[in-house]
């Protein structure tokens, strides 16, 4: 629809020119108020960035200073004895082979009435020594003729110490781990 402007050329001149000033007026007005709220928009998201940014800092603080604790130097430790067992797991499990028949054959060798109180094995150079207390002087040389007639172990030291008392008798034995037996295969 087509506007017809019956006023004279000079004031329809006018007129436009208000319409236009008006326009350009409303045009800025509008430009700056979406350019202020933009504005404030940015400053807003900012400072909440800021404060995130703030926050997350404190917590990183926080949670280092959490690690640096005592509490964490405790589970350290804990993990550190923790991989020393495992270290000597494996060690056992390198050696078990013949460790653990020299050993089976050492628990069977005992008998019922003999109390085991101290084992010492030295693996490099084969040594076993045992303490303990025999119910009586038969025990302590049934163990010993056992230990001699044993594949397993040899040059067993058998003090007459051990034969002092007649009934719970504390033994001592040193002897030495046959090692290149134990390492042959089971029969």
């Amino acid at each position: 629809m087509k506007v017809i402007n019956l006023l004279p050329k000079n004031e329809q001149k006018e007129t436009k020119l208000q319409f236009f000033a008006h326009s350009q007026l409303s045009f800025w007005i509008w430009t700056i108020i979406s350019l202020t709220i933009c504005l404030i928009l940015v400053l807003a998201a900012r400072f909440y960035l800021n404060s995130s940014l703030t926050a997350t800092a404190n917590e990183v603080a926080n949670k280092r200073e959490i690690l640096k604790s005592s509490d964490n130097e405790l589970l350290k430790q804990q993990v550190e004895g923790l991989n020393r067992k495992i270290a000597g797991i494996n060690n056992l499990q390198k050696n078990h082979v013949y460790w653990s028949t020299a050993l089976a054959e050492l628990a069977r060798l005992f008998a019922s009435d003999i109390q085991l109180d101290f084992i010492f094995v030295d693996r490099p150079t084969g040594k076993i020594e045992v303490q303990g207390v025999a119910a009586n002087r038969d025990s302590a040389l049934k163990f010993w003729a056992d230990l001699q007639t044993s594949l397993y172990f040899k040059d067993i030291n058998f003090p007459l110490s051990n034969l002092e008392r007649a009934t719970n008798g504390s033994f001592t034995f040193t002897f030495f781990a046959s090692i290149e037996n134990l390492k042959q295969p089971l029969k």
